[in-house]
């Protein structure tokens, strides 16, 4: 029983240093990504776009929910390379390390697969004036 939980105390443990790491490095990315170039949001055009408040909670959402989705996903990544990467030093199962690599590519496929949904989410929140407004707004800003 007393090793059972210090076993579950050390998983737990690890998976909160993991989150950390991944949280600063996520911080340190997002920061050196703002440094590099201001990206604007919908939120930047919230005038020109005319939104609502309710569009813009809807949004905010729609956001949100992603935001938390890609932080557990990127967890996981972070988890399953470390264990790709200790299997390869000790020379492990081929068939483990295949196992791994495919739920690592399934991982960052539902990644982008969550990012094209809420970005259709969030044209669905928009009135047909406001979507070609935005979509003119990206045209322009992908220029720059």
């Amino acid at each position: 029983m007393d090793r059972a939980f210090r076993n579950g105390a050390s998983l737990i443990l690890a998976l909160f240093l993991i989150l950390s790491v991944c949280g600063i490095a996520l911080a340190q990315d997002a920061g050196q990504a703002q440094r590099k170039a201001k990206v604007k949001t919908i939120f930047d055009f919230k005038a020109e776009l005319k939104l609502t408040d309710e569009q813009e909670q809807k949004i905010k959402t729609i956001l949100t929910d992603l935001n938390k989705d890609v932080q557990v996903k990127r967890a996981r990544l972070v988890i399953l390379n470390s264990e790709i990467e200790e299997l390869m030093k000790k020379e492990g199962d081929l068939a483990e390390i295949k196992k791994k690599l495919d739920e690592s590519f399934s991982i960052q496929s539902s990644i982008k697969y969550a990012d094209i949904e809420a970005s259709r989410n969030i044209n669905k929140t928009l009135t047909p004036d406001q979507l070609k407004k935005w979509k003119e707004i990206q045209a322009a800003e992908r220029k720059k």
